[in-house]
């Protein structure tokens, strides 16, 4: 990392240095085999010649420049490409800072509506007791009336038989008398008295029977009204345990959300630091190999130095794929990890603009895949970049639950 810290100029510096070291041990080496040769063939007539190397400062001045200018192109490249990768993460982490707000708003007026119809429900029941108790009251005090109409209309019928009856009997008792009154007076007043005695009998009896009646109507009345407000108690107390339930699942799928949007947002940014590292990395190794080479970078290495993939490297190849992967997992709900250990290969066709086209499942569990291609279908994936599109417009991702 202290490398990359350098300025430009103490980086050229390094192999201009080298470059006139060289030259120096060169000029000495051929001054020294000029004096030996020179010594050797001194006084013969068959002396060689010694072809001696000049070294242009233009030459040399001109390659200096022509490795400047290669140097600052590729840092301007690099500085290029490092940008554009910024400007993609962080309209990604817009885009995902959004669609979280979105979602939390859509809870809120979920929660919002399910109390408004929680307080409803709670209403329309009290409404429900207070009618069901009414009709129960109206219903009791209707059945006393009629049983006490009942009874009153018995006892006048029962009174007025009697009173026939008696009538009757008087007229006959009369005749009787007339006919035969003194053998008879005896025998009437016994009759009499017979006839009351019967007839205090009958009413006390009737009596008893209207009571009776009226006691077990009572009760009937009082056991069915019992029995329906219990009910209406048990039904409720149903009714509040079911609301309850619903409402611990509702908190247990936004806890499953939150821990899921955290993880997201970790993974994001372990991935941000390991593509930054492994871009140091590449430079600082394209730094040690210009060094130790005595003149410019040539053709081989500079092919070495691109992107196997028409300008497309492997690292941005597998960033973008885990983007996508962040992306799928934002919209898959995995609560209790039931999938875990598990896998779904999907294939996915996107737009140049990061459109879902279309996705279909290739092999994995089938109970994982309907879940990721349920997620996939909700996911926002990210925009690729235009010399990245052609690579990922078709492509293959296993997909695990995290």
């Amino acid at each position: 990392m202290s490398a990359m810290s350098y300025k430009p100029n103490s980086k050229l510096s390094v192999p201009i240095v080298i470059s006139i070291l060289l030259h120096l041990i060169l000029i000495i080496i051929l001054g020294y085999r000029a004096i030996q040769d020179d010594n050797a063939n001194y006084g013969s007539i068959n002396g060689q010649s010694i072809d001696a190397i000049m070294v242009d400062p233009s030459v040399m001045t001109e390659q200096y420049q022509r490795q400047l200018q290669a140097q600052t192109s590729q840092q301007k490249a690099d500085k290029q490409k490092q940008q554009q990768l910024e400007n993609q993460a962080k309209e990604l982490q817009e885009k995902q800072l959004a669609e979280q707000q979105r979602l939390k708003d859509l809870e809120k007026e979920r929660l919002k509506i399910a109390e408004q119809q929680k307080q409803q429900e709670a209403e329309k029941a009290a409404a429900e007791k207070a009618a069901a108790e009414k009709a129960a009251a109206e219903k009791a005090a209707a059945e006393k009336a009629a049983a006490d109409k009942a009874a009153a209309e018995k006892a006048a019928a029962e009174k007025a038989a009697a009173e026939k009856a008696a009538a009757e009997k008087a007229a006959a008792e009369k005749a009787a008398a007339e006919k035969a009154a003194a053998e008879k007076a005896a025998a009437q007043k016994a009759a009499a008295e017979k006839a009351a005695a019967e007839k205090a009998a009958a009413e006390k009896a009737a009596a008893e029977k209207a009571a009776a009646e009226k006691a077990a109507a009572e009760k009937a009345a009082a056991e069915k009204a019992a029995a329906q407000k219990a009910s209406a108690e048990k039904a409720a107390a149903e009714k509040a345990a079911a609301e309850k339930a619903a409402a611990d699942k509702a908190a247990a799928e936004k806890a499953a959300a939150e821990k899921a949007a955290a993880e997201k947002a970790a993974a994001q940014k372990a991935a941000a630091e390991k593509a930054k590292q492994a871009k140091n990395d590449k430079a600082l190794n394209d730094l040690l190999g210009g060094l130790t080479s005595s003149g410019a970078p040539s053709t081989s290495n500079a092919q070495g130095a691109t992107a196997s993939r028409k300008g497309v490297s492997d690292g941005e190849l597998d960033k973008y794929k885990s983007l996508v992967q962040n992306a799928i997992s934002n919209k898959f709900i995995n609560p209790p990890n039931v999938y875990s250990g598990q896998h779904c290969v999907l294939q996915i066709q996107i737009a140049p603009d990061g459109l879902l086209l279309n996705v279909i499942s290739k092999g994995g569990d089938d109970a994982l895949c309907r879940e990721a291609l349920a997620a996939t279908k909700l996911a926002v994936i990210p925009r690729p970049a235009n010399n990245l599109y052609n690579e990922v417009k078709n492509m293959t991702l296993e997909f695990q639950p995290k």
